[in-house]
Parts: C-alpha cells; structure tokens; sequence
C-alpha cells in the first residue's frame, strides 16, 4: 500500500537496518526484546549466558509466528541450528505476562513493558547474547508523496 501511494506511512517494528527500497525511513525509538522468568526459573536469570540451545528445554511463551518479534527469534534460533518450540504462542503479550508471573514458562517480550516487574524482582530477565535483543520502532514513508498531515506527524516525532 505504501508502494502504491494508499498510505503515507508505516509505523513498524523492524531490525538494525535502516534502509528500505526507495522509501525513507525516521527511527522513533529503540526497543529491546527479552526472555525474563518467574522465581521458578530463576536461578536462570543467574546466569552469565544462557544459550538458546540450553533455553529450548525450557516452556516457552512466544508472540505468533506472524509478528516481527517472533520471526527474528525464529531466525535467531535458526542461526545456532536450534528449533523453537513454545508451548504457547500468543497475538500480544499481556497473556505472555500473565502465564509467566503465574510460572507457566519463560516469555520473550519488550523489555520496556515488564521494566516495572523486574525492577520490583517480581520477574527476572535471563541473559541470552545469541538473540538479536535491539530493534527499531520507526516510520517508513516516500517522502515525494507525504500528505502535509503526515508531515508535520513525522516532524512532531
């Protein structure tokens, strides 16, 4: 649709990169994904590194294959020959927070969005380095074809 000039921008999630086709491209913010615990895993949250092969013994709570999340953590785990398994997967992650503190699994979500739990020690982050953990949130437009509303949106972020 932004190809096709129906739209005037994209908001999304998506990786390091920066470049896309022939669209520009202005970062809101960077996001950070993590898998945290309850206290019932967490002598994994002790840990230096724990890696994704050692992990996938683990229930696993993950968003859908469909989301941007899941399939860089696909790719993530495909990377070190590793098959992802969840026991759950989920079209958002409030449901991954609930099971979790519940002691269901290890969840993999926005670290931003547990902050409060794991500053409070109600959950744990594990330490994982064989994920790609940053990403961008960002907009993604032609800037030949941006409507003045849009515009001035892009402007205010």
């Amino acid at each position: 649709m932004l190809e096709n000039h129906e739209l005037d921008m994209v908001i999304r999630k998506f990786g390091m990169e920066t470049s896309f086709r022939n669209f520009s491209v202005k970062i809101a913010s960077q996001i950070t994904h993590c898998f945290f615990c309850n206290e019932d895993y967490k002598e994994l949250s002790l840990k230096k590194d724990v890696s994704l092969e050692e992990l996938s013994h683990y229930p696993l709570l993950v968003l859908n294959p469909s989301s941007y999340e899941r399939r860089a953590l696909d790719n993530d785990f495909k990377k070190q020959n590793v098959k992802l398994e969840p026991i759950m997967d989920f079209t958002y992650h409030a449901p991954i927070l609930y099971l979790v503190k519940l002691g269901y699994g290890i969840g993999y979500t926005l670290k931003e969005t547990i902050q409060p739990e794991l500053d409070k020690k109600e959950l744990y982050q594990i330490p994982v380095s064989q994920v790609s953990s940053m990403h961008n949130l960002g907009i993604i437009y032609n800037a030949k074809y941006l409507s003045i509303a849009a515009s001035k949106l892009i402007s205010i972020i």
